[in-house]
């Protein structure tokens, strides 16, 4: 079959929309025809080369959509269910998956660093030759074959042009204030970046119970964003240092919990540097893999702990079902987290004002 798909064919040079072709599904894949797809900063992160990924490929990994195929296998899916794509195929076999911990499958290597599917190969076809899909997902396409472990079943009532955040962007966030931080009530928290992930961990944030949330960025419509889904202070860093604005705000002693979630080197050492003693900097943001920043041994005395956190430590099961009636219930905010809903014509455009800085997510939409 045929299916329009935006593909990154040269980093840095944008995206080109593209009638490609799309092979069914094989053992353990489904066939997804997309509703909408997010735009998340790793989509912009491969296109600029800080994420490494092969040369074409289809971009896109935080859609939702309705299964229209389901390859040799598959049991816990039918066609016409309504599924959000997640980034762990959770193959149940390797070690990770077999200790509960499916957001390190084994697998996702081969999803994200070749862009194939778990078997290796691909299922789009541009000019005869095969195309790989970031994540193994490929959300800028109209359809897509992915893992069936990759689809996770949720109910009709939940609107997929919303939910598809859930897919990336909102669990990464969330998961890391919920699941790897396991933040306490009446605690206090620093986030620096108020992108979607940003913004998704200062949600989880205050559905945990902190009673005290420091949202950290230079664009004022961020921040203000940030006040409305549960930040309690804000902190322009290009106008007071953000480190000794986040101990005035916190009792001078530093934060309990916080998170970087841009991806940079300074912005790491700037969480480390903000945390009290026994308290904890979880790194969410994806840095370069060539960065490195010196640690003191000294400042691990006062049982303070470094993390990293990868997808949220989520266990798309459990907790996608969770995030999609924590939305329905009103306690997750979605709708307020988009700033666009686009056509796939759209996306560059999209991926300019993300450079930029501008808005917190734009979301294509298929119909």
């Amino acid at each position: 079959m045929k299916t329009k798909a935006a593909l990154m064919v040269e980093r840095n040079h944008p995206l080109e929309i593209e009638e490609i072709d799309l092979e069914g599904p094989h053992e353990n894949e489904v066939l997804i025809r997309f509703v909408a797809s997010g735009i998340c900063h790793s989509d912009l992160s491969a296109l600029n080369g800080t994420i490494a990924s092969p040369v074409p490929i289809v971009l896109g990994h935080e859609g939702a959509g309705i299964v229209e195929e389901i390859g040799p296998g598959v049991t816990h899916l039918a066609p016409g269910d309504h599924v959000i794509a997640v980034l762990t195929p959770t193959c149940g076999k390797c070690p990770m998956c077999q200790e509960g911990k499916p957001f390190l499958c084994r697998e996702i290597g081969r999803l994200m660093a070749k862009g194939t599917m778990v078997d290796g190969t691909t299922r789009f076809r541009r000019n005869g030759e095969g195309v790989p899909q970031l994540c193994g997902v490929g959300s800028f396409s109209e359809r897509s074959v992915i893992p069936a472990g990759s689809a996770i079943k949720v109910g009709g009532n939940a609107p997929l042009e919303s939910v598809c955040l859930i897919g990336c962007g909102v669990t990464t966030g969330v998961g890391a204030a919920v699941n790897t931080a396991e933040i306490k009530p009446r605690t206090s928290v620093a986030v620096i970046g108020c992108g979607g992930v940003g913004l998704s961990i200062i949600q989880g944030a205050r559905i945990n119970g902190a009673t005290t949330i420091i949202a950290i960025d230079p664009v004022a419509e961020k921040r203000d964003l940030a006040l409305r889904l549960g930040a309690t202070d804000v902190i322009d860093p290009t106008a007071e240092d953000p480190i000794k604005g986040v101990r005035q705000r916190s009792g001078k002693l530093g934060v309990h919990y916080a998170f970087e979630a841009l991806g940079r080197i300074d912005t790491v050492r700037q969480a480390w540097d903000m945390v009290r003693p026994t308290g904890r900097a979880i790194i969410v943001g994806v840095a370069s893999f060539k960065d490195s920043f010196p640690l003191m041994p000294a400042g691990l005395l006062s049982e303070r702990r470094i993390t990293g956190s990868a997808y949220g430590s989520a266990v798309p099961a459990r907790d996608i079902p969770r995030f999609v009636s924590w939305y329905l219930d009103g306690r997750l905010k979605l709708d307020e987290m988009i700033t666009k809903r686009i056509q796939l014509e759209d996306v560059n455009q999209a991926l300019d004002e993300m450079t930029r800085g501008e808005g917190a997510r734009s979301v294509i939409m298929y119909n």
